[in-house]
């Protein structure tokens, strides 16, 4: 499934979905800019897309990190 997938069921969808992308989506847009930093170590297109999406509103579609 792709993160824009997963994103757009947070924020549009009944959010109820509990896999781990949509878990760690919701981890990014609750992380202070340090610790956001320390999750785009490991998961950058998940972070980017999340940013994305908070300076723009639109949803773009990137490859899965997990």
């Amino acid at each position: 499934m792709s993160i824009a997938f997963d994103l757009n069921e947070i924020v549009n969808g009944s959010d109820r979905q509990t896999n781990f992308t949509t878990t760690l989506l919701k981890l990014i847009f609750k992380a202070d800019r340090n610790n956001r930093e320390k999750l785009r170590q490991s998961f950058p297109e998940a972070v980017r897309i999340v940013e994305h999406y908070l300076n723009t509103g639109n949803i773009i579609d990137l490859e899965s990190d997990v």
